[in-house]
């Protein structure tokens, strides 16, 4: 039996004295406030936010977050703020812009929605800013058919990519971002300035995508797309691809006076420029990662690839790995193909509140069309043509095949192949007897093509079972939350969360969708995170409004495609 020394106890006793020191340096930039700065349009600072009542923002997986401030009515910030006509008139521009710096990493910047000065019953004035996240940005690009083009010329009709996702979703957009920052075909905003003329560099441009070559995403293992786009909205084209192979887009101002470098090697980018990444922090696909587990098992390693259909994702598992990462000492952070953190509901765990929620899947096919296949309807109209023609010629009367045509286009356009139908044969076998049947997918007015097959897999990701769960957590107990090394996880990765209480010890992992920071004059600092996908669990208002936004997008695209 080994005997401890006096050397060995002290040595144990340094750790364990660094160990707690490093976890009360933990505790306490948890705690801090996030430092708050205001620009203006051209990314000038003009003040500090320092006694604001509220901040309040959310960062969301794809989508865009809301934020919220409210500042006393009295700050030179609010001041400046509401004060738009005299900011035009000291050329200050009209857009306000807030970067919200967190010590744990983590940034959120975003631009002024509206603003509103209260007088409250208690006599308290404020001005109430309502802010959008800089994911907003990308909502104001469409995919033109060709954006090297003038609108009055686009040929050919469709912009069509196919590769990997990231790399068809960033090229899509970088074409869009250089169509606005190089003003081809438009007067530029100065036409007197002669520099205007020049074509801007893309050092100087406002919006920057992160570079990625086509073989980077055939190496990482990112899922193929087929991208097809006749000026459609980026975000509305993005979304499907993005959550089919589990990608997340990454948007960052560069700020060198909060210690940033460069972003893209080779490139010294305009300080304020926002770039756009996409990365992968989910490993569903070909690398293999953790889709749940047991208290008593652990979490187990899977990994997902295609069969058949190309709908339903065969789940296979894999043996465990060894993750260098973790054995590194002080390093944060998790990895996409062996996720660790996992949140349990207990009286010393940190978590304050949790609402975890489990749709089951619905419906055992899905169906896409409205319009025949590419040459179906031109065929048919070709035969009807040439077989009355040919009646014409032998009866010797003149050919009335193109007549005929006309009269029998609306009996035969587009009722052969206009439509198709693919069952989910894990969900037929499942769902049971009484299962529903038959889901109806916008999105592909064609049937029989690539982007239909896209869509039905989008119908069927739509139905999916879903698991949701709202946390409220203290930060540190025990996972930090935060970006860029300093913290467990962030946005996109995969975590854990189990009940209390459940006798069968499931641990359900997901990705984390959402983080909302909020604090205020009267309640400490706290971050909630939303893990998996909680969208079935909207209001039914916003809903509806989501609902009618995708037929209007239908219209849309059949207007342009019928």
């Amino acid at each position: 039996m080994a005997v401890m020394t006096a050397d060995t106890l002290a040595e144990c006793e340094a750790i364990w004295q660094v160990t707690e020191e490093r976890e009360r340096q933990r505790q306490a930039r948890s705690l801090e406030p996030p430092e708050t700065t205001i620009y203006d349009g051209e990314m000038r600072l003009q003040g500090w936010l320092d006694a604001e009542y509220l901040g309040d923002f959310e960062w969301k997986d794809n989508d865009t977050g809301a934020g919220i401030t409210e500042i006393p009515w009295d700050h030179y910030v609010a001041q400046w703020i509401w004060d738009e006509w005299g900011r035009l008139q000291r050329g200050e521009k009209r857009v306000v812009v807030i970067v919200v710096e967190c010590p744990n990493g983590a940034r959120w910047s975003g631009k002024l929605e509206s603003c509103s000065a209260e007088k409250r019953e208690d006599g308290t004035k404020c001005l109430t800013v309502q802010w959008l996240s800089d994911y907003e940005t990308v909502r104001w690009y469409t995919v033109w058919s060709n954006a090297a083009l003038p609108s009055v010329l686009q040929f050919p009709r469709v912009f069509l990519l196919a590769g990997g996702a990231r790399w068809c979703l960033l090229t899509a957009l970088h074409l869009q971002i250089m169509r606005a920052e190089q003003n081809w075909w438009n007067l530029p905003d100065d036409p007197l300035n002669p520099a205007s003329w020049v074509p801007a560099s893309v050092e100087n441009w406002s919006v920057v995508v992160k570079p990625h070559s086509y073989l980077d995403d055939l190496n990482d293992g990112i899922l193929w797309a087929l991208l097809a786009s006749r000026f459609k909205n980026w975000h509305a084209l993005a979304t499907p691809i993005l959550e089919d192979a589990e990608l997340s887009v990454v948007w960052r101002r560069y700020m060198p006076n909060l210690g940033d470098a460069q972003p893209i090697p080779g490139l010294n980018l305009r300080p304020g420029a926002l770039v756009i990444d996409i990365v992968d922090r989910s490993g569903f696909y070909n690398q293999g990662t953790s889709r749940g587990g047991t208290l008593w098992d652990g979490l187990i390693r899977t990994v997902a690839s295609f069969v058949g259909n190309f709908i339903d994702p065969v789940v296979a598992e894999v043996a465990d790995i060894d993750e260098p990462t973790y054995k590194v000492p002080g390093l944060l952070g998790t990895s996409k193909t062996t996720p660790y953190v996992v949140w349990l509901e207990g009286t010393e765990t940190g978590i304050q509140s949790s609402k975890l929620t489990r749709w089951p899947s619905k419906g055992k096919q899905v169906v896409v069309g409205g319009h025949s296949m590419f040459g179906v309807n031109e065929a048919i109209s070709a035969a009807v043509q040439l077989a009355f023609d040919l009646l014409s010629a032998a009866l010797f009367v003149p050919a009335v095949g193109g007549s005929v045509d006309t009269l029998l286009a609306p009996l035969y356009t587009d009722t052969v192949l206009a439509w198709m139908n693919v069952k989910s044969l894990e969900r037929s076998q499942n769902d049971g007897w009484a299962g529903y049947f038959e889901h109806f997918q916008d999105g592909a007015d064609r049937a029989f093509t690539l982007e239909s097959l896209l869509v039905l897999r989008a119908g069927f990701a739509a139905t999916r079972t879903r698991f949701g769960a709202e946390v409220n957590v203290n930060d540190g107990s025990p996972w930090i939350l935060g970006d860029q090394g300093k913290g467990h996880c962030w946005v996109g990765d995969r975590i854990g969360f189990g009940l209390v209480g459940d006798r069968t010890g499931r641990i359900h992992v997901d990705r984390i969708s959402s983080i909302r920071l909020r604090y205020s004059d009267s309640e400490p600092l706290s971050w909630i995170p939303t893990i998996g996908d909680t969208s079935a669990d909207k209001d039914p208002a916003v809903r509806a409004i989501e609902r009618l936004e995708m037929a209007f997008s239908a219209l849309h695209d059949l207007g342009v495609f019928g």
